[in-house]
């Protein structure tokens, strides 16, 4: 919606400037997109500035409720960047808190899916680096995104348990990437076991979807659309969750993900 009232805006702006000042027409869309680049850039900046009136707080012990902001900013990043996305299969979402898994092939992956997913609390455990992002960190930090340490074990497992504490207590959806990390090659990589102590921890479903087409958004950038494939092929019930062992939970997901790549 953002993008589109910038767009109006600048068509606005830039056909009263051309003949309100009589200057020549072909300046209109050079004006044109001046003024789409300077409102899209002025809004950032004030997403920045806002940014220094957030707690400071580390860790967060309650969530601080920004997630309509998030929604807003992942529709504007989405819509900005002609990313067209199918989500198939949310309304078999439980209506139960659940921790959310998928495989990894870009870090848009995260975005699309926030741009999807309204209406509920949602977070991600991430890579630490995401935290720093300006304007984008402090926000999804207050919002119960959480940091992991793959390098260090302890640090990683007082992550897993901090996220199922949030489920917990903020009756929240937690999303992780069981593979740890983004695959370059779009090849499903080996799982690790966190994202499913975290379900077993929390004693919450798990929700098995698929990602595809997100490792082609930056290729293509604002010059050609993406097209985005969500789809939910698995919910696997609490009490399954609980009473299957850790590593055939993960082999089993990895395999229902593998199936449906293909």
């Amino acid at each position: 919606m953002l993008t589109y009232i910038f767009l109006a805006f600048s068509a606005l702006g830039s056909i009263l400037f051309t003949f309100g000042t009589s200057i020549h027409w072909l300046w209109l869309l050079p004006i044109f997109v001046g003024l789409f680049a300077a409102f899209n850039a002025s809004f950032f900046l004030v997403l920045w500035f806002s940014t220094i009136f957030l707690p400071k707080k580390d860790p967060i012990e309650k969530t601080l409720n920004v997630y309509g902001l998030i929604w807003f900013v992942c529709d504007w990043i989405t819509t900005l960047l002609r990313i067209k996305i199918d989500f198939r299969g949310m309304e078999q979402f439980p209506n139960e808190p659940f921790v959310l898994v998928s495989n990894h092939i870009s870090n848009f992956d995260p975005v699309v899916v926030l741009a999807k997913v309204k209406g509920r609390k949602i977070a991600f455990v991430s890579k630490p680096s995401n935290f720093k992002i300006p304007a984008v960190g402090p926000y999804i930090h207050e919002a119960g995104f959480l940091a992991i340490d793959r390098q260090n074990a302890m640090r990683a497992m007082r992550t897993i348990k901090r996220a199922a504490e949030l489920v917990v207590s903020e009756q929240m959806i937690m999303g992780i990437y069981p593979e740890g990390t983004r695959s370059k090659s779009g090849e499903l990589l080996e799982f690790k076991e966190g994202a499913f102590l975290l379900a077993k921890r929390a004693q919450a479903p798990v929700v098995v979807i698929t990602t595809k087409g997100t490792n082609q958004i930056a290729k293509n950038k604002i010059l050609k659309s993406s097209k985005v494939e969500l789809d939910v092929i698995e919910v696997i019930d609490k009490e399954t969750v609980q009473n299957m062992k850790l590593n055939e939970l993960s082999a089993h997901v990895r395999e229902s993900i593998a199936n449906a790549l293909q």
